[in-house]
């Protein structure tokens, strides 16, 4: 059982090293390091499940009397708040994305707005052309 917990410990720790480049890439605007890290956590996030069923079993195969060493209980103890840690920390790169999104989003419309009216104004002052109507004042 200390092995599992263990491994839940080194998991979360590489979570959290993990969510810390996250942020950075969102603040940053790095999208494709943003999608690498994803893609790390993805892998992280299933082997934490993993230990978590697997600490699941060997607690149940081990029944009520086995106990771990206070080490151990307060290593479980540090993981709890590791994790705690983790989803607050995940709920704030959640909003930082949405607001990023945001922003992005509203910069574009008014990009396209702005194209908009050039290309409005660029037609005001345009020749007609070639197979339109034309005044001759030759004669």
């Amino acid at each position: 059982m200390e092995a599992a917990i263990d491994r839940r410990f080194e998991l979360l720790q590489l979570l959290l090293e993990l969510t810390q480049r996250q942020e950075a890439a969102i603040s940053q605007g790095h999208m494709n390091e943003l999608m690498s890290v994803l893609g790390q956590k993805q892998v992280a996030v299933e082997q934490l499940v993993q230990s978590a069923n697997e600490l699941k079993r060997q607690r149940a195969e081990a029944g009520e009397g086995y106990t771990v060493s206070d080490e151990y209980r307060q290593r479980s103890e540090q993981c709890d708040e590791m994790h705690r840690e983790l989803m607050e920390l995940e709920q704030a790169s959640e909003k930082m994305l949405t607001e990023t999104r945001e922003e992005v989003a509203e910069q574009l419309q008014q990009s396209d707005g702005s194209r908009r009216a050039a290309q409005g104004y660029g037609q005001v002052g345009r020749t007609p052309s070639a197979g339109g109507s034309t005044l001759d004042l030759s004669q």
